[in-house]
C-alpha cells in the first residue's frame, strides 16, 4: 500500500461512518414513527429488532474505523516537521485539495505539490512499511 492510499483511508472511513450513522438514524426514526401509532406493536417490534441488530452489526465496523482513524492520525502526528504535519492534516483529515491549499497559503500549486511529496516521504519514514 502506498503512503497516499494509507492516508486516504482516513476520509474513506469518515464517509463510511457517516453512511452507517445515517442508516442507523433512519432505522431508529422508523421505530419511533411506529411507536406513535396505536395498533402497530408487531411492526414496532420488528423495527426495534431491526435497529438493534443493525447496531450490533455496525458496532464492530464503527470501532474498526475509529481505530484506523486513530492510527492514521497518530502517524501524521509522528511526522517531525510541523509544516508537513499541517499539510497532511489539511489534505487527508480535512479533505482539502492541493489547489485550494495553495490559494489559501498564497503559494504556487507546484510548491504545494512538492511539499506534499515531502510529506508523503515523511509518512513513509515514520510508518516504515509503505511504498
Amino acid at each position: 500500500m502506498t503512503a497516499k492510499e494509507y492516508l486516504q483511508q482516513y476520509r474513506e472511513s469518515m464517509e463510511r461512518t457517516a453512511e452507517i450513522e445515517m442508516h442507523l438514524h433512519e432505522l431508529k426514526a422508523e421505530a419511533i414513527r411506529l411507536k406513535d401509532h396505536e395498533g402497530q406493536s408487531v411492526a414496532l417490534d420488528e423495527a426495534v429488532a431491526k435497529y438493534t441488530d443493525a447496531c450490533d452489526e455496525y458496532g464492530h465496523e464503527l470501532n474498526r474505523l475509529a481505530v484506523l482513524r486513530g492510527e492514521i492520525g497518530g502517524t501524521i502526528d509522528s511526522v517531525p516537521d510541523k509544516r508537513l504535519r499541517s499539510l497532511l492534516r489539511e489534505i487527508y483529515i480535512n479533505g482539502k485539495r492541493l489547489v485550494q491549499i495553495a490559494a489559501e497559503r498564497s503559494q504556487s500549486y507546484e510548491h504545494i505539490c512538492r511539499r506534499h511529496g515531502d510529506a508523503l516521504n515523511a509518512v513513509r519514514a515514520v510508518h516504515g512499511n509503505l511504498e
